[in-house]
């Protein structure tokens, strides 16, 4: 059974054609596809070329696809859905079964490999998702910088200009953050962080990169930086917690969670973190990290869909092919 998996974000879009034992017959890369931050027009583009390159590389498996598994990101409302479905259905083969879902659960399969659980997605932005055994999903958080990004590089990235501001005003502790910042911007003074801030065109964009100092200044023992990851990590778990308790209330098994994200490059400091807090609240919950890329989750979310079990071989023969 030929599978397509497309995992489509903000920046980049990722296809593969594999089997159920991961086999990879075809592999592409394009643009962005998230309908937040990219027009139609140029969507639909991205897909066409997409669908091209894939059915040049391999023709046979790529007119023979059983289903193709989309998990884009910017999809969660129904009439989002349905315009991807329109793109795909009219450069798919007319036999394939596509569907359309968030790209969290490509990030929850890649750590799962198709079987239910937790993810938490800590990049630019975050959110916590979940698949239960029945089958149901629900999510928590991933609401946007404006009004919820908990965990995210983004709000860590705008704790550490809060607190430079409150250590200027001295209302607050003097933080090794406040060099390293106006070191990155080489200005003179932090006042001046507030044009670059205020004028960019995408402000995440500015703060998001900020995060890096704030475990960098963890490594020289700043303890504002540290106080920040403590706050950052336990809204992770908070969220974790959350979830569990509404998709697993009945739950006598061990769940596993997939960290996936920018943020947990650096899990020293935060998986601890959120270990602490699970064991403290008597969860059965496994921390783990994706077997994975994101594009092999959805091939295996492909295969669920349709019935189909994974081989044996599945992770080792899919990871043997990155997509550059």
């Amino acid at each position: 059974m030929y599978v397509l998996g497309i995992d489509g974000g903000g920046t980049k879009t990722k296809g593969i054609i594999a089997d159920e034992c991961g086999n990879v017959y075809a592999v592409a890369r394009v643009g962005a596809t998230n309908q937040n931050g990219a027009d139609l027009e140029s969507i639909e583009k991205e897909f066409e070329s997409l669908f091209s390159s894939l059915e040049n590389q391999n023709k046979d498996a790529f007119n023979n696809l059983h289903t193709i598994f989309a998990g884009i990101a910017g999809v969660d409302r129904p009439e989002a859905k349905e315009i991807i479905k329109a793109i795909l259905g009219k450069l798919a083969p007319s036999q394939a079964t596509i569907i359309i879902d968030n790209d969290g659960v490509n990030a929850l399969y890649s750590g799962t490999l198709g079987a239910p659980g937790i993810v938490q997605i800590c990049g630019t932005g975050s959110i916590t998702f979940g698949v239960n055994d029945q089958g149901e999903r629900k999510r928590i958080g991933g609401w946007g910088y404006l009004i919820d990004d908990e965990g995210s590089s983004y709000e860590l990235g705008r704790e550490a200009l809060y607190a430079i501001f409150k250590a200027y005003d001295k209302r607050g502790p003097k933080t090794a953050l406040t060099e390293k910042i106006v070191q990155h911007f080489q200005i003179a003074d932090p006042t001046d962080l507030i044009s670059i801030v205020y004028s960019a065109k995408h402000p995440r964009d500015v703060i998001a990169p900020l995060s890096k100092y704030v475990t960098e200044a963890v490594d020289q023992g700043d303890e504002v930086a540290k106080e920040l990851i403590r706050g950052s990590g336990n809204r992770i778990a908070r969220s974790i917690h959350h979830l569990y308790d509404q998709l697993f209330p009945l739950n006598e098994r061990e769940v596993q969670v997939v960290l996936v994200g920018g943020l947990f490059t650096r899990s020293d400091l935060f998986i601890p973190i959120i270990e602490t807090y699970l064991q403290e609240a008597f969860l059965p919950l496994k921390l783990v990290t994706p077997h994975i890329e994101p594009v092999g989750g959805a091939v295996a979310a492909g295969i669920v869909q349709a019935g189909g079990t994974l081989g044996v071989g599945f992770k080792n023969n899919i990871n043997e092919i990155i997509v550059q």
